[in-house]
């Protein structure tokens, strides 16, 4: 169903998007605060559509202990553990180490829902995994950007760009049985989000809310403009982004969908030059060109 994989490639770029608009709000709020607040906002407008467009159903509750370990999985760790890495690292190093819930989600997929891919989809799974790399590795000038400059550890930063890999694989995974009983896509986002929520409030309130990083300003501080930028993002990336991404994985193969999310820092790459006025190089090009071709071989198929 090539509309349903190409759910993918939306949800790609509402995140890429997110993780372009997420850098200087992270540096404002803190990233427990700044991930606390977006899916705190992102629970609230899912709730709202679905309350008001009656979305939930039977099938819903049925597979509700799934979705809410979908939701701690893939929402309460997963996007903590993302936007962390994506501090730590910046929106381009942590793209490629995050396009590995690609593999992932192939892997789990095959291990959990019996699900099998042919050669010629592992072959164009494979080509966009392959360009996903080459565009990152090979896509970055000497002079480095603030933004890919390391803060802290650099083996902190990976292992929170991997566990986000695992927490989004995972949670797509999780959430599948209730949407192929008939569950709404947006009533399943709504319900994940608000686990997600509900879960980072807590850590919040118990752990963060007296340790608040050096460089965070203090709540009373932040301006009208930080508010709508996070409104924003939380709009783009949470509520458009992966209530799309649920829809295709109700409806397509979980690994192709999460392959073609998985060219995020491809679509970054443009995003960093109009940002940074640095031009992409020869090998982000060609990176560029693989994921496509990858892509267009899956879609096709």
């Amino acid at each position: 169903m090539p509309l349903a994989e190409l759910s993918g490639l939306v949800a790609a770029l509402c995140w890429t998007i997110s993780s372009l608009m997420a850098p200087g709000l992270i540096q404002r709020f803190g990233t427990m605060r700044f991930n606390t607040v977006r899916i705190m906002i992102a629970s609230v407008i899912l709730l709202f559509i679905s309350l008001v467009t009656q979305r939930f159903n039977a099938s819903l509750w049925l597979h509700v202990d799934l979705i809410i370990l979908s939701g701690v999985l893939g929402i309460f760790l997963g996007d903590t553990m993302l936007f962390t890495a994506v501090h730590r690292l910046g929106p381009r190093r942590t793209g490629v180490i995050f396009a590995t819930n690609a593999p992932m989600s192939i892997l789990l997929g095959w291990l959990f829902l019996n699900e099998h891919l042919s050669l010629n989809q592992l072959f164009a799974c494979g080509l966009v995994l392959s360009g996903v790399i080459i565009a990152i590795l090979f896509g970055k000038r000497q002079s480095l950007h603030a933004w890919e400059q390391t803060k802290g550890k650099l083996s902190v930063g990976i292992l929170m760009a991997l566990g986000g890999a695992l927490g989004q694989a995972s949670g797509a995974l999780l959430s599948k049985p209730a949407l192929l009983d008939g569950a709404d896509p947006i009533a399943v986002s709504a319900l994940r989000v608000t686990t997600g929520a509900v879960a980072l409030m807590l850590a919040y309130g118990l752990f963060y809310r007296h340790r608040q990083p050096e460089h965070a300003i203090p709540f009373s501080q932040l301006t009208r403009q930080d508010f709508i930028g996070i409104a924003a993002l939380a709009t783009i990336g949470m509520v458009i982004g992966m209530s799309v991404l649920v829809w295709g994985v109700g409806n397509a193969n979980v690994g192709i969908v999460t392959t073609l999310s998985a060219v995020v820092p491809v679509l970054i790459l443009p995003g960093l030059w109009i940002t940074t006025g640095q031009r992409p190089t020869f090998g982000a090009w060609l990176g560029a060109i693989l994921v496509v071709t990858g892509a267009a071989l899956i879609i096709l198929h």
